[in-house]
């Protein structure tokens, strides 16, 4: 039994190694096995021509394209032109993203096309070419433990990719309505179960700093007070229109213990539980409890 029957790399990915030729030649791109991929293309020495449709630009070496949609693109590589064309399924990018902070941005950049111009002796491109390099040795002499290392150069691959192409600042500037969205998707979900601040950026795909300057740009207001009006407001609901003790109102939404429900409610509403109720009830209230009309 050879080394790739004991240790398959059953990871999507294709990395081939543009080699200089004597004539020029075309290269379809996209794995038509996949459902769908992502093409890196990094040039060293040479010229190269990305069409698509009726479209055509220049991609002059040494330099790096991102693909998101490169399925029906060709690529016109001029003779002596060298470098590397990777193709990446997107259950693969799903692996080498992961569940961190950056995750978000990550997946903002993929989602997108840039091409970069590199010097020939930006680190860079040496970086970029011998982590490809490591991923195209992997799957073509596979060994134990070669899918963790593919995924791990990819994701190297990815971080370097998102450092060079100044994306991190596109995404930060322009993601904050939609975090927003899912935010307030998961604070309906989970404010009764007191999630901390920390515990919502982490199912976001970010981090609590980010959630936090989101929250201050768009809103003015941090995560956790807008939280804590979340769960205000439902007390106030309850408080008015439902028959309930103030202990079974604050069972509801999750408090430890009475006490600690009428210290958070006087808080936030400058009255406490049974007061506002007597106020609420007879007409004669002016708080009216914290909403959510100015989120996205």
């Amino acid at each position: 039994m050879n080394d790739h029957a004991r240790h398959p790399v059953r990871i999507p990915v294709h990395v081939h190694r543009i080699e200089a030729g004597l004539q020029a030649r075309a290269v379809a791109l996209g794995r038509r096995d996949q459902a769908t991929t992502r093409t890196l293309v990094l040039l060293g020495d040479g010229n190269g021509r990305l069409r698509a449709g009726d479209g055509e630009r220049p991609l002059a070496g040494p330099a790096l394209a991102w693909l998101a949609r490169p399925t029906g693109r060709r690529l016109t590589l001029e003779a002596g032109t060298t470098g590397f064309i990777a193709e990446i399924a997107d259950e693969t990018i799903a692996r080498a993203v992961g569940d961190f902070a950056e995750s978000a941005t990550l997946m903002f950049m993929v989602e997108r096309d840039f091409d970069l111009p590199l010097a020939r002796a930006d680190p860079l491109m040496r970086q970029l070419a011998d982590h490809l390099a490591a991923v195209r040795e992997e799957v073509v002499r596979p060994q134990a433990g070669g899918a963790m290392l593919v995924v791990a150069h990819l994701r190297i691959i990815l971080v370097l990719l998102l450092r060079a192409s100044g994306l991190e600042e596109a995404a930060a500037a322009g993601a904050g309505a939609p975090f927003l969205q899912r935010f307030r998707r998961l604070v309906e979900g989970h404010f009764r179960e007191h999630w901390p601040v920390a515990r919502y950026a982490r199912t976001l795909g970010i981090s609590p700093d980010r959630l936090h300057a989101i929250c201050r740009r768009e809103l003015d207001r941090t995560p956790k007070a807008l939280i804590a009006e979340r769960l205000a407001r439902e007390a106030g609901l309850a408080l008015e229109r439902s028959t309930l003790s103030v202990e079974q109102v604050s069972d509801t939404l999750g408090f430890r213990d009475p006490a600690h429900f009428s210290h958070f409610f006087r808080r936030m509403t400058g009255l406490t539980p049974g007061r506002f109720r007597r106020l609420a009830v007879s007409g004669a209230g002016q708080f009216s409890p914290p909403s959510f009309a100015d989120w996205p």
